[in-house]
């Protein structure tokens, strides 16, 4: 049994394939449910998650304005799954949106939220083609490393920094998969 230090997840035989489309390498490299990279797994590991909470009010706007960020995003790609002519595009989109929310659950715990907020549902309908869908999940995959970056210098708490650089990390991998 492995267990995920970002988000706490438990991996074993049956869940490490789930959102496989969202991983440039297809072996087992990254959680199955938050794409931290293999040096966030291990056998057995308390989870950071479980012992980080934001504490100053400039952590916990940011970790409030990264947590709507990827609901934002699990929306669009839950749209955009449904809105895909291409098979595998909408693998990949459903994957997409699996992992985006499972990093808005790891701010929710940040925060010491019961649950996610609701935000303001978009009309996606302009982007009427796969690549039109590529491009703009290929833009919001940027803006996210970009807000992680600009943000987590602003962060004093290690284990924050930490979770943010391993999300980081995985949305910078996006950015290849959206291309």
């Amino acid at each position: 049994m492995l267990v995920c230090s970002i988000c706490g997840m438990i991996i074993n035989e049956k869940n490490m394939r789930l959102n496989k489309e969202a991983f440039i390498n297809n072996e087992i490299l990254h959680c199955p449910f938050c794409g931290a990279g293999k040096e966030y797994i291990s056998e057995n590991a308390k989870p950071i998650i479980e012992e980080t909470k934001a504490g100053s009010e400039t952590e916990r706007k940011i970790i409030d304005n990264a947590m709507k960020l990827e609901i934002f995003n699990g929306d669009f790609y839950t749209t955009a799954s449904q809105m895909a002519k291409d098979e595998d595009i909408k693998k990949l989109f459903k994957s997409l949106s699996s992992i985006e929310y499972t990093h808005a659950n790891v701010h929710r715990k940040i925060l010491g939220e019961i649950k996610l907020p609701e935000i303001t549902k978009i009309d996606y309908s302009k982007y009427d083609t796969d690549e039109k869908l590529k491009m703009q999940a290929n833009i919001r995959e940027k803006h996210a490393v970009a807000y992680y970056k600009k943000y987590t210098e602003k962060i004093d708490n290690i284990n924050i920094v930490k979770i943010l650089k391993a999300l980081s990390k995985v949305e910078t991998e996006h950015i290849y998969l959206t291309k």
